[in-house]
């Protein structure tokens, strides 16, 4: 046993260390319905994986979404696809006579996919199957 605490010690040595991961800011605006909404993407990415998770927040309305996809590389920049869901939203639970609802979530689901480029996103924010053009330029 205490043969092999030297070699796992040097083993462990040449793992290479975990790198923190940058996070991205991106701030930007979509119509939605009629109205123009603000909104800030907020993540990081996993470079091994391409994993990407972080938060959607809708500026104009102070709701805050959890986001979760991937961010392909691409010729001319990356490629983003997110599952946007709202998480630990207040949740409706409602009945009349013995019929209602419950448990169901009050803010929707929604699918962001763009591309990134040097310029900026430009992509579409998907909402209950109503599709916004989502513009966003990188803040940090």
């Amino acid at each position: 046993m205490k043969r092999l605490l030297p070699v796992a010690l040097l083993l462990a040595a040449c793992a290479p260390a975990a790198r923190p991961q940058p996070v991205q800011v991106w701030e930007g605006s979509a119509r939605v319905l009629l109205t123009v909404q603000q909104y800030r993407l907020t993540f990081t990415v996993n470079p091994v994986s391409h994993a990407l998770s972080g938060t959607l927040t809708n500026l104009s309305s102070g709701d805050r979404f959890e986001a979760t996809g991937t961010l392909l590389p691409a010729s001319d920049g990356a490629e983003l696809t997110a599952q946007v869901s709202p998480g630990s939203a207040p949740r409706l639970n409602a009945g009349i006579l013995g019929f209602g609802v419950s448990g169901v979530s009050v803010k929707a689901d929604a699918l962001l996919s763009g591309r990134i480029t040097a310029d900026g996103f430009l992509g579409s924010l998907r909402v209950n199957g109503v599709r916004s053009a989502l513009t966003l330029r990188r803040v940090q």
